[in-house]
Protein backbone atom coordinates (compact mmCIF):
# COMPACT_ATOMS: atom_id res chain seq x y z
CA UNK A 1 0.00 0.00 0.00
CA UNK A 2 1.14 3.34 -0.70
CA UNK A 3 0.47 6.45 1.82
CA UNK A 4 2.30 10.09 0.88
CA UNK A 5 4.57 11.55 3.30
CA UNK A 6 3.26 15.25 4.54
CA UNK A 7 6.63 15.52 5.96
CA UNK A 8 8.53 15.49 2.65
CA UNK A 9 6.10 17.32 0.67
CA UNK A 10 6.80 20.96 -0.45
CA UNK A 11 5.21 23.58 1.74
CA UNK A 12 2.70 24.64 -1.32
CA UNK A 13 1.48 20.76 -1.22
CA UNK A 14 -1.81 19.82 1.36
CA UNK A 15 -1.80 16.29 1.65
CA UNK A 16 -5.05 14.69 2.88
CA UNK A 17 -4.94 13.02 6.79
CA UNK A 18 -5.55 9.55 5.06
CA UNK A 19 -2.38 10.32 2.64
CA UNK A 20 -4.05 9.10 -0.30
CA UNK A 21 -4.49 12.67 -2.09
CA UNK A 22 -2.41 15.96 -2.98
CA UNK A 23 -3.08 19.58 -3.67
CA UNK A 24 -1.58 22.67 -4.66
CA UNK A 25 -2.37 24.76 -2.17
CA UNK A 26 -0.82 27.65 -4.51
CA UNK A 27 0.85 29.53 -1.08
CA UNK A 28 3.88 28.62 0.98
CA UNK A 29 2.21 27.27 3.97
CA UNK A 30 4.09 27.24 7.07
CA UNK A 31 4.45 24.01 8.14
CA UNK A 32 8.07 22.29 9.97
CA UNK A 33 11.36 22.72 8.54
CA UNK A 34 12.34 18.94 8.14
CA UNK A 35 15.17 17.37 6.65
CA UNK A 36 13.09 15.20 4.58
CA UNK A 37 11.28 18.28 3.00
CA UNK A 38 11.76 19.44 -0.01
CA UNK A 39 11.78 23.36 -0.06
CA UNK A 40 12.34 24.16 -3.91
CA UNK A 41 9.95 22.08 -5.69
CA UNK A 42 6.50 20.99 -5.65
CA UNK A 43 8.09 17.43 -4.96
CA UNK A 44 6.87 14.82 -2.06
CA UNK A 45 7.51 11.14 -1.97
CA UNK A 46 5.46 7.95 -0.18
CA UNK A 47 6.06 7.03 3.81
CA UNK A 48 7.07 3.17 2.39
CA UNK A 49 10.27 2.80 0.08
CA UNK A 50 12.17 -0.11 -1.07
CA UNK A 51 14.90 -2.43 -1.18
CA UNK A 52 12.99 -5.79 -2.79
CA UNK A 53 9.84 -7.34 -4.25
CA UNK A 54 7.52 -6.31 -6.80
CA UNK A 55 5.27 -3.07 -6.02
CA UNK A 56 2.22 -1.68 -8.43
CA UNK A 57 0.36 1.14 -7.41
CA UNK A 58 -2.01 3.43 -9.51
CA UNK A 59 -2.32 7.02 -9.50
CA UNK A 60 -5.23 9.09 -10.30
CA UNK A 61 -3.87 12.39 -11.97
CA UNK A 62 -7.28 13.21 -13.35
CA UNK A 63 -7.57 16.49 -15.95
CA UNK A 64 -4.46 17.50 -14.11
CA UNK A 65 -2.68 19.39 -16.66
CA UNK A 66 1.23 19.37 -14.81
CA UNK A 67 2.34 16.58 -13.08
CA UNK A 68 5.42 14.16 -12.55
CA UNK A 69 5.65 10.39 -11.10
CA UNK A 70 7.67 7.08 -10.43
CA UNK A 71 10.71 6.96 -7.85
CA UNK A 72 13.52 8.73 -6.34
CA UNK A 73 15.97 7.41 -4.03
CA UNK A 74 15.53 7.76 -0.24
CA UNK A 75 19.19 9.88 -0.87
CA UNK A 76 17.85 12.72 -3.23
CA UNK A 77 18.26 16.54 -2.90
CA UNK A 78 15.75 17.88 -1.08
CA UNK A 79 17.03 21.27 -0.04
CA UNK A 80 18.21 23.34 -3.44
CA UNK A 81 17.33 22.88 -6.96
CA UNK A 82 18.00 19.57 -9.10
CA UNK A 83 16.60 18.28 -12.61
CA UNK A 84 14.50 15.17 -12.43
CA UNK A 85 16.72 12.56 -13.84
CA UNK A 86 18.52 9.20 -13.26
CA UNK A 87 21.90 10.56 -12.13
CA UNK A 88 20.35 12.43 -9.78
CA UNK A 89 18.03 9.52 -8.13
CA UNK A 90 14.98 9.85 -10.16
CA UNK A 91 13.25 7.76 -12.26
CA UNK A 92 9.97 9.52 -13.48
CA UNK A 93 7.62 10.73 -16.41
CA UNK A 94 5.68 13.48 -16.13
CA UNK A 95 2.85 15.91 -17.93
CA UNK A 96 3.52 19.44 -18.72
CA UNK A 97 1.24 21.82 -19.59
CA UNK A 98 -1.50 19.19 -20.46
CA UNK A 99 0.09 18.73 -23.64
CA UNK A 100 3.49 16.80 -23.77
CA UNK A 101 4.39 13.59 -22.09
CA UNK A 102 8.33 13.32 -20.99
CA UNK A 103 10.30 10.36 -19.48
CA UNK A 104 12.93 12.08 -17.70
CA UNK A 105 15.56 9.99 -18.78
CA UNK A 106 19.20 11.07 -19.51
CA UNK A 107 18.51 13.03 -22.09
CA UNK A 108 14.27 13.23 -21.89
CA UNK A 109 12.44 11.36 -23.98
CA UNK A 110 8.98 12.57 -25.22
CA UNK A 111 6.43 9.69 -25.36
CA UNK A 112 4.02 9.86 -27.99
CA UNK A 113 0.26 9.05 -26.19
CA UNK A 114 -2.85 8.54 -27.39
CA UNK A 115 -5.44 10.51 -25.44
CA UNK A 116 -5.48 11.99 -22.06
CA UNK A 117 -4.87 9.16 -19.74
CA UNK A 118 -6.24 10.15 -16.27
CA UNK A 119 -5.42 7.17 -14.17
CA UNK A 120 -1.35 5.95 -14.56
CA UNK A 121 -0.08 2.31 -13.17
CA UNK A 122 3.31 2.02 -11.80
CA UNK A 123 5.34 -1.48 -11.74
CA UNK A 124 8.74 -1.17 -10.15
CA UNK A 125 10.30 -4.71 -10.29
CA UNK A 126 13.49 -4.04 -7.70
CA UNK A 127 15.45 -7.01 -8.32
CA UNK A 128 14.84 -6.51 -12.18
CA UNK A 129 15.69 -3.06 -11.58
CA UNK A 130 12.97 -1.88 -13.80
CA UNK A 131 10.19 0.99 -13.80
CA UNK A 132 7.51 0.45 -15.79
CA UNK A 133 4.75 3.15 -16.14
CA UNK A 134 0.87 2.37 -18.15
CA UNK A 135 -1.90 4.26 -19.25
CA UNK A 136 -4.26 2.16 -16.97
CA UNK A 137 -7.93 3.04 -18.88
CA UNK A 138 -5.97 2.05 -22.56
CA UNK A 139 -4.03 -1.08 -20.60
CA UNK A 140 -1.20 0.27 -22.29
CA UNK A 141 2.61 0.45 -21.35
CA UNK A 142 4.06 4.05 -21.74
CA UNK A 143 7.49 3.77 -21.02
CA UNK A 144 10.63 1.77 -18.82
CA UNK A 145 13.18 2.75 -16.99
CA UNK A 146 15.81 0.11 -17.01
CA UNK A 147 18.85 0.12 -14.73
CA UNK A 148 16.87 1.49 -11.84
CA UNK A 149 19.26 2.08 -8.44
CA UNK A 150 22.30 0.39 -10.47
CA UNK A 151 24.68 2.17 -8.54
CA UNK A 152 23.04 1.79 -4.72
CA UNK A 153 22.24 -1.35 -4.05
CA UNK A 154 20.66 -1.07 -0.23
CA UNK A 155 19.62 2.80 -0.40
CA UNK A 156 15.75 2.51 -0.72
CA UNK A 157 13.22 3.25 -3.42
CA UNK A 158 10.25 5.69 -2.83
CA UNK A 159 7.29 6.56 -4.90
CA UNK A 160 7.76 9.61 -5.79
CA UNK A 161 5.00 12.17 -7.13
CA UNK A 162 5.47 16.20 -8.23
CA UNK A 163 2.33 18.65 -9.18
CA UNK A 164 4.34 20.05 -11.93
CA UNK A 165 6.71 23.29 -11.82
CA UNK A 166 6.38 25.87 -8.64
CA UNK A 167 6.95 28.33 -11.19
CA UNK A 168 3.57 27.54 -12.82
CA UNK A 169 0.14 28.94 -11.38
CA UNK A 170 -1.56 26.49 -9.07
CA UNK A 171 -3.37 23.61 -10.37
CA UNK A 172 -5.38 22.44 -7.63
CA UNK A 173 -6.87 19.51 -9.02
CA UNK A 174 -5.36 16.53 -6.78
CA UNK A 175 -3.23 13.72 -7.34
CA UNK A 176 -4.61 10.52 -5.76
CA UNK A 177 -3.58 7.35 -5.18
CA UNK A 178 -6.27 4.86 -5.91
CA UNK A 179 -4.92 1.09 -5.39
CA UNK A 180 -1.34 -0.11 -4.39
CA UNK A 181 0.10 -3.96 -4.22
CA UNK A 182 3.14 -5.29 -2.93
CA UNK A 183 4.80 -8.90 -3.56
CA UNK A 184 7.95 -9.26 -1.31
CA UNK A 185 8.75 -12.56 -3.22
Amino acid sequence: DVTLDADTAHPRLQVTEDGKSVTDTGVIRKVPNKDERFDSHTFLLAKEGYTSGRHYWEVDVGKKRNWNLGVALETVTRKETVALSPKNGFWVIGLADGQEYWAHSDPWTRLLVRGRPEKIGIFLDVSSKKLSFFSVPQKKLLYTFTSVNHHSQNVKLFPFFSTGSAATSSDTEPLRIAWGFDDEK
